[in-house]
């Protein structure tokens, strides 16, 4: 992706937020001059650096550019200081710092990552990008995500280099990212491309790789009423009899994206609406690239605005409320951190009390197991002391709630779902910590079970 920056010479001009992020989408290595706005950038190494280029840029795996601390909020702990500092950047994560007009030093940094990127292009050698998480950590970055891998010796010094640095120069750098807007945005993929599977996955890949997280995702096939409905301010286009065709002649993939900037970021990885414009201007754009034969429309959609975002976002995935309860035994030990991992998960906590059920209660939670060999024991382990009962509320609570406990048997949670609660904190297959109701009728009848009929927002 080339830099959507103003050049001077060889060097892009960073100066705001948005451009630093599209700076992030760039493939290769950037070197980055960071500087302060009243003292401008480097200029004793720009000698250098238009060197390397030239030995350096015949495959485009090198770029350069220059960073106003002052107006990007990503580099705030970079402001207010005197001595330049140059970053180096590959493939959207930074993985070295070197401070002050060191040209040996640069050189030596910039020759090893373009000849690591180029063994990497040619096969000779696996990517290693993400390295040691509590050594980025240390060095104040965000991991959004992030897969163990084994590191060499010289990654190893790469890293700790800039960890050492960083702490040295820049005590609060871990503060880096407060300042910049986390967005939900929403993704659908339609349903004429939802059929080729290799397309699929080729999209789901490209989200990640640009630096979003899937919040939430479903398959589900709109009947003309509900299409109609989404696209009710598209009804008087010459193109909506196709859409509404397309629309409802499959399954269509819903997803919920999060990252900085979320909306702009993925309607930018879009591109035009209309497949010709989208070719024309922007090849690589994912409407061009997945574009369907003899079907004009795009087969990809996203939210125009953070308030259409909001808007799409509760027609597809509805606030909804779900019974939660933290059983007897897990509740004595462990009810903080069972609370701590239900508000880290994104859920409100609409009701709470602590109780301990009646037989009756029991016996109405648990009715479909009635007459099973282990149905008594059950009813005597949720009766045998308070349990901390909840009312949680957010975007696909049923489901969220059930995939934060995990599987019903804890040693299978530890397998399969070992962040799960049942896998932390479950004693066995009846002490197993935590209940949530099975589905939205059975929530609602739980709740009023519990709570009587109340007025939930």
């Amino acid at each position: 992706k080339v830099l959507k920056c103003q050049f001077i010479l060889f060097q892009a001009i960073i100066t705001n937020q948005n451009q630093w992020d599209e700076m992030l989408l760039t493939k290769g290595v950037v070197v980055i001059d960071v500087y302060q706005a009243w003292c401008g950038p480097c200029k004793a190494v720009v000698n250098l650096l238009r060197k390397l280029k030239n030995e350096f840029g015949e495959d485009d795996v090198l770029h350069f550019a220059v960073a106003e601390a002052d107006n990007i909020p990503t580099l705030q702990p970079f402001r207010n200081k005197c001595e330049p500092v140059f970053l180096f950047c590959v493939n959207g994560k930074i993985v070295a710092i070197v401070r002050g007009v060191n040209g040996p030093l640069i050189s030596k940094k910039i020759t090893e990552l373009v000849q690591e990127e180029r063994e990497i292009a040619a096969g000779k050698k696996e990517r290693t990008e993400v390295l040691t998480k509590q050594i980025l950590k240390d060095a104040g970055f965000v991991i959004e995500a992030a897969e163990e891998k084994m590191l060499t010796e010289e990654q190893i010094r790469v890293v700790e280099d800039a960890s050492r640095q960083l702490a040295f120069f820049f005590p609060n750098f871990g503060i880096q990212k407060t300042d910049q807007k986390v967005e939900k945005t929403l993704a659908l993929i339609r349903p004429s491309l939802l059929k080729e599977r290799r397309c699929k996955y080729s999209i789901m890949q490209r989200i990640k790789d640009d630096g979003f997280k899937i919040a939430m995702q479903k398959e589900i096939i709109l009947t003309e009423e509900q299409t109609r409905e989404f696209y009710k301010e598209h009804e008087n286009q010459d193109y909506f009899p196709v859409l509404l065709e397309q629309m409802t002649s499959g399954p269509t993939l819903v997803l919920a994206l999060t990252r900085e900037n979320a909306v702009a970021h993925w309607r930018d990885l879009l591109g035009p609406k209309v497949v010709e414009e989208a070719k024309k201007e922007n090849p690589n754009s994912l409407r061009a690239k997945y574009a369907v034969d003899n079907i004009p429309i795009g087969q990809l959609h996203g939210s125009s605005t953070p308030n259409d975002a909001e808007k799409e976002l509760q027609f597809f995935f509805p606030r909804e409320h779900t019974l939660a309860l933290i059983k007897p035994d897990a509740a004595k030990k462990h009810k903080d951190d069972i609370m701590q991992k239900v508000k880290d998960a994104g859920f409100v906590i609409s009701k709470i009390k602590e109780e301990a059920l009646t037989r009756e209660m029991a016996i109405q939670f648990y009715k479909d197991h009635e007459g099973k060999p282990f149905f008594n024991q059950l009813v005597t382990c949720m009766t045998e002391g308070p349990s901390v009962i909840m009312v949680l509320t957010k975007e696909n609570a049923v489901e969220d709630w059930r995939q934060l406990m995990g599987p019903t048997d804890p040693e299978v949670a530890k397998e399969t779902s070992p962040e799960s609660i049942r896998a932390q904190f479950a004693q066995d297959i009846l002490s197993n910590a935590v209940h949530g109701s099975s589905d939205r009728e059975h929530a609602l009848s739980s709740i009023e079970c519990i709570f009587g009929e109340i007025d939930i927002n």
